[in-house]
């Protein structure tokens, strides 16, 4: 089992790297939407279907987002109001051009849906990190 402060020591460790991994994932998930065809992944429930891709990008999303923020707060982990909106825009903005770039592609289609989970995936993403970044900054300020 995972504690808190375990948690917390790990994103601390994690910050350097931050940028290198949203840069990584960046590229991954253009490179990966610039597949023609890719099927999708289903999960047969008795009478209903469930469809993997809506969390996949919920997945995606929010990890992409988490990395951003973690990428571009500061040294003290605080982020001001105006750079999160920022940040948080400029990852919806590349959700929206990751789904409309899908209609270019052999195979692929836009799908309001994939957008919508990405957007509550950077929404919780978003959540994720102020909680975070808070208790980080309040047991650094307590040492």
């Amino acid at each position: 089992m995972v504690h808190v402060d375990d948690m917390l020591k790990l994103i601390t460790r994690l910050k350097p790297y931050a940028g290198y991994l949203l840069v990584i994932t960046t590229v991954l998930i253009v490179v990966v939407s610039s597949i023609p065809s890719i099927p999708t992944l289903k999960i047969q429930t008795g009478k209903s279907v469930i469809r993997l891709d809506y969390f996949i990008h919920f997945c995606e999303y929010g990890f992409l987002a988490f990395l951003a923020f973690l990428t571009f707060t500061g040294s003290n982990f605080n982020m001001h109001y105006p750079k999160l909106m920022l940040i948080t825009s400029c990852v919806v903005c590349f959700a929206l051009f990751d789904e409309f770039h899908q209609k270019l592609i052999p195979g692929r289609a836009f799908n309001i849906k994939d957008i919508i989970s990405d957007l509550a995936g950077i929404g919780g993403a978003l959540v994720f990190s102020l909680i975070i970044f808070r208790m980080i900054a309040c047991n650094r300020s307590t040492r």
